[in-house]
């Protein structure tokens, strides 16, 4: 064991970079973040590293702590920070925090006696964000001048170069985590997911553990959940009791209509309160870094005047138009394929069941089932296709990466997950195959992304018996630096973006095709309450702990719900214009097909207009969130003029003395 590690607790500061401010110094310095390198990495190469990780910022530096981990000659380095240094990069990245006038204001280095907590940084800061402002300080270790790589002649970094990002190019930096606080992890897992009887979500926990984007997304999938009670409940109603099922058609498609907009409104006020309490709403908008994986050839940036690689934008755009959109169209062609596959085995699985074999059930629900096993497969191969093809693009920004990779799964996870409902809805006006389909759509996926997700990966991490058997007692007695490297050992977390599509496809299946299937709901609401759970397993025990930068809301992912819900107006009318009650309806009252199709565009639009004016009768913010903000941004005006007038006023005498210099001369 190396000097300055405790068996059971963390680093003390012995082994750490030396803390030059008194205020900073204590006992014990927590380490926020693991790099693991390469094995039998150089000693000079990793006395070069933690030297610029250390450095003053002058010199290209970082300014954090470093510790050398088991021992000098190990693969391991920790990286913690000071009190001064976490607050400064506070200030740089624009974080909101309380002040003392109980309001959310941007946080200020020479004003932070005026924020609550701001002497105490582990309650002022929570542990994601300590952890988010140091990877943001790694980031911003740039090389001074044209250099190479002590230990690696042949490597040479460009002056304004990413260090840590041009060492994990070169695969020297293998791997670099956040770190896991036992203590306060065991306590997050007892209020979320270990206790079946849990309700309500410790969303606030789970934000000041994993960051706002985790947060956001269980707080909205637990909000989703909800939403789908009362539609659960008209969808039992409708399914148990005997009504007439041309009003049981309107009626629920009608509902529909109502629910998708009301809960996509009322999550967007509820959102947006939180990102205030969370002090993200108010973050000042920083100038956009290159993406890690962004490459080109180096330039100087016209804007921030530094050098960084530079990709000219029309071969961006030859690439998405002459590489990625063929083979989007390759895998659309393929989930059409297996349409026309599903639609021919049904029609052997109808004749076969007809024969009353013992057989002849499962026969009836066999291409069902394959159909939505092979789009599956389908897609968690497109899925990495699209990852691949995004980063062949080689997006500048990140933000930019992110939009094109969304948009080439929500066109395919539409097509996909929807195309062949649309063609047994529309081309076959089958409502009872429709109803299967949706059914077998909504048991079978539930069953394999329940399992391959988080199940089988918690249970197939290696474990020994004693662990299984009694885990508390190997994590007490197992040395500390081991417990980083079991940390390092666990899967990279995959992110959130395949939570967010299941979630849009169960959108899809609530408000496009559940007046088809009324208990749509229900199955979706059992589903979910498993599903908080599973995934609380996820991210908690199987993946690594995820860097997570602030958010404000779930991004481009509330667009693609609002355009479903538009989308929804058009299915559920339509539907209705099909199903076997109104024809029959419309035939005893002479109502041509003609004029059915045009009574049920009039409906139709009556329905958009109907959606457009509930969503603007419901404010998307609250009012209280609104008046703060515009209070916070009045004072900032004022605050900003009156640094003006003291500017143009302690310049007026020396434009003075200059003048009368002049004229005496």
């Amino acid at each position: 064991m190396a000097d300055g590690i405790q068996k059971t607790g963390s680093p003390v500061v012995g082994s750490w970079t030396p803390v030059i401010c008194n205020c900073c110094n204590v006992q014990t310095i927590q380490p926020l973040i693991a790099l693991e390198l390469t094995e039998n990495i150089c000693l000079e190469t990793k006395r070069w590293l933690m030297s610029k990780i250390e450095g003053m910022k002058k010199h290209g530096g970082a300014e954090l702590l470093v510790h050398p981990g088991e021992d000098d000659d190990g693969n391991l380095i920790l990286i913690s920070a000071t009190k001064h240094s976490l607050l400064k990069a506070t200030e740089v990245t624009g974080l909101a925090k309380p002040y003392s006038n109980g309001s959310m204001m941007v946080f200020s280095y020479n004003d932070r006696a005026n924020f609550t907590d701001a002497d105490d940084v582990e309650k002022f800061l929570t542990l994601s964000e300590r952890q988010y402002l140091v990877k943001h300080e790694l980031d911003s270790v740039k090389a001074t001048n044209d250099t190479h790589i002590p230990g690696y002649p042949m490597i040479k970094l460009c002056e304004g170069a990413s260090i840590l990002h041009s060492l994990q190019k070169r695969r020297i930096v293998l791997n670099i985590y956040p770190l896991h606080d036992e203590e306060k992890l065991n306590t997050l897992t007892k209020a979320w997911y270990s206790q079946l009887y849990q309700v309500m979500q410790p969303i606030d926990f789970v934000r000041a553990y994993f960051g706002d984007p985790v947060a956001f997304y269980f707080s909205f999938l637990g909000f989703f959940t909800i939403s789908l009670v009362p539609m659960a409940v008209v969808g039992g109603i409708y399914y148990l009791f005997p009504i007439d099922a041309l009003a049981k058609f309107v009626f629920v498609a009608g509902f529909n209509v109502i629910w998708s907009t009301v809960t996509l409104e009322l999550w967007k006020r509820y959102s947006t309160a939180k990102a205030y309490h969370w002090g993200s709403l108010l973050m000042k908008k920083q100038f956009e870094e290159p993406r890690v994986n962004y490459w080109g050839s180096v330039s100087v940036n016209p804007v921030t005047g530094r050098k960084e690689p530079y990709w000219p934008r029309w071969k961006r755009k030859l690439r998405v138009a002459m590489g990625s959109a063929p083979a989007v169209c390759v895998f659309l062609g393929l989930a059409m394929l297996g349409m026309v596959g599903f639609v021919w085995l049904e029609t052997w699985a109808k004749e076969y069941y007809e024969n009353d074999s013992e057989l002849s059930l499962i026969i009836f629900y066999l291409p069902c089932v394959v159909h939505t096993l092979y789009l599956n497969t389908l897609s968690s191969i497109y899925e990495t296709v699209s990852k691949t093809l995004t980063e062949w693009e080689n997006h500048r920004l990140e933000s930019s990466f992110q939009s094109y990779l969304t948009l080439k799964a929500l066109v395919f996870s539409f097509f996909n997950g929807f195309a062949t409902l649309f063609y047994i809805a529309f081309y076959m006006q089958d409502l009872e195959l429709l109803q299967k389909k949706l059914i077998s759509r909504l048991i079978v996926p539930q069953i394999t992304d329940q399992l391959t997700e988080t199940l089988l990966p918690y249970v197939c991490q290696n474990r020994t018996v004693q662990q299984w058997k009694n885990p508390k007692v190997v994590q007490d007695n197992e040395p500390f630096i081991d417990k980083i490297k079991d940390q390092g050992n666990l899967p990279g977390f995959p992110g959130i973006f395949a939570d967010y599509m299941e979630l849009f496809m169960q959108f899809g299946f609530a408000c496009l095709f559940s007046c088809v299937c009324p208990l749509t709901a229900v199955l979706l609401l059992v589903n979910n309450v498993m599903e908080i759970r599973t995934d609380a397993l996820k991210f908690c025990r199987v993946f690594q702990k995820p860097f997570c930068h602030p958010a404000t809301n779930i991004g481009i992912w509330q667009t693609a719900f609002e355009m479903l819900g538009y989308f929804s107006v058009i299915t559920n009318c339509f539907l209705i214009c099909i199903s076997p009650q109104v024809r029959e309806f419309a035939k005893d009252y002479g109502i041509t097909t003609g004029q059915l199709i045009l009574y049920t565009a009039i409906v139709e639009h009556f329905f958009i207009v109907l959606k457009i004016i509930i969503a603007c009768a419901i404010p998307d913010e609250p009012e209280w969130v609104r008046i703060k903000v515009a209070q916070i941004e009045h004072k900032s005006q004022n605050a900003l003029k009156y640094k003006l007038l003291q500017q143009m006023e302690s310049t007026i005498p020396d434009i003075q003395t200059e003048v009368n210099g002049k004229r005496k001369r």
